[in-house]
């Protein structure tokens, strides 16, 4: 039975599951950075396995980004991806102010534009909305076979 939570995976967990879903790997450093400076993580689990997951980081004020939503490609296709999502859009959307409005992005893995699509997202560029842009900061990484960071 799987049981959604919210909390921090352990780090090992989360760099296990980043390898399973063929995300770059992390060293334990940034995993631990990334999961401590998150607003809120929502996880899945199937007993102690980590399942899925999606943190949402930002200001809280002006914009918040979903990141990490992933779901072991074991399970997927059980609709785990969507409630992650629609909790942490509601998370998002609990932190606005009132009489403002707040940007809710995220950056999808090619070929999942039409999951978010169904949740509401625009795909990017669309009339005002220019196209996201990403750009990649190295401090001496070195690519390992099957790093998806082109």
């Amino acid at each position: 039975m799987l049981e959604y939570k919210v909390c921090k995976p352990e780090i090992e967990q989360y760099i296990e599951l980043r390898k399973r879903v063929g995300f770059f790997d992390l060293t334990y450093e940034q995993a631990k950075r990334s999961l401590d400076n998150a607003i809120i993580t929502e996880t899945v689990y199937d007993g102690e396995r980590l399942v899925g997951m999606g943190r949402l980081i930002g200001d809280g004020a002006v914009i918040c980004y979903v990141q990490d939503m992933m779901v072991d490609p074991d399970y997927q296709g059980r609709n785990i991806g969507h409630r992650i999502l629609s909790s942490l859009t509601a998370y998002a959307a609990g932190l606005v102010l009132p009489g403002t409005k707040m940007l809710l992005g995220l950056m999808s893995v090619s070929g999942t534009e039409g999951f978010y699509e169904k949740c509401g997202f625009i795909k990017r560029p669309s009339g005002r909305w220019g196209a996201g842009l990403t750009k990649v900061l190295d401090n001496g990484y070195v690519e390992h076979k099957g790093d998806n960071n082109d």
